[in-house]
């Protein structure tokens, strides 16, 4: 297929972009060093947030609000009459402590609900207010899978959001303990494959974690799993850290 390459000089923002998602509309959205860059297929404009920090994550609910997190703030861009996308900030609505928390790298959409994750807390934002979680150690991954909300902690490991709380999903860290999950797929209903970022990929049925004996896992843990997607029924895209996808 073609590819069509867009140069910082044309989108006119950050050199880094964090996070992408498109809308039911077919814009696309990215997490820019610089703000929320948008695209329309024609136009490129930037909403940088109120304190100017990076945007390290985007997400896009179903009342198509998109979610944004940086360093600090997080909140919700929305088009105004005239189409311009303006920003509303969640950041008042936590406790004054908690509100020193750092990036926002992780957002997700759940039932009805907006997550939002930075390394040493997850606020969960219901319409009304936010509810914070937080952590002894560090926060390391947020996502959703086959129905299920998921986070990773470097101490209690792989662990599941049920009744307002977030519970182990088992007795022992099957994980190292400097060893990032960094994306959930799904496999099946019952079974999920998990990247990590330094031990490669393993399958998660029945709340066991399994590590998929393949002849690229030296590969993979030379070159790192940053990121991952599911392109069809059988091909599934690693984004590297240190050797492309």
């Amino acid at each position: 297929p073609d590819i069509v390459n867009f140069p910082k000089q044309i989108y006119k923002a950050g050199l880094q972009n964090w996070d992408i998602k498109q809308d039911r509309f077919g814009k696309m959205y990215f997490a820019n060093n610089e703000g929320l860059l948008c695209f329309d297929g024609k136009y490129w404009n930037n909403y940088p947030l109120p304190n100017k920090t990076n945007v390290r994550s985007v997400e896009i609910s179903e009342k198509n609000k998109i979610y944004v997190g940086g360093q600090d703030e997080l909140g919700y861009f929305s088009p105004s009459l005239n189409g311009i996308l303006t920003y509303t900030s969640l950041t008042d609505l936590i406790p004054l402590k908690k509100r020193f928390f750092g990036d926002i790298w992780d957002i997700t959409a759940y039932k009805g609900n907006i997550y939002f994750r930075s390394s040493t807390k997850i606020f969960k934002y219901t319409g009304q207010g936010i509810t914070v979680f937080d952590t002894q150690n560090e926060w390391t991954y947020l996502g959703e899978c086959n129905g299920k909300l998921y986070a990773h902690d470097f101490e209690n490991g792989l662990m599941l959001f049920e009744n307002d709380s977030w519970i182990p999903i088992f007795k022992q860290n099957d994980l190292a303990s400097d060893d990032p999950i960094t994306s959930i797929l799904s496999i099946n209903s019952d079974s999920s494959l998990v990247t990590t970022l330094r031990n490669g990929i393993y399958i998660l049925a029945n709340n066991t974690l399994n590590l998929i004996q393949s002849a690229n896992n030296q590969l993979f843990k030379t070159h790192r799993i940053y990121s991952a997607q599911l392109v069809n029924k059988n091909w599934i895209a690693l984004g590297t850290s240190n050797n492309g996808v």
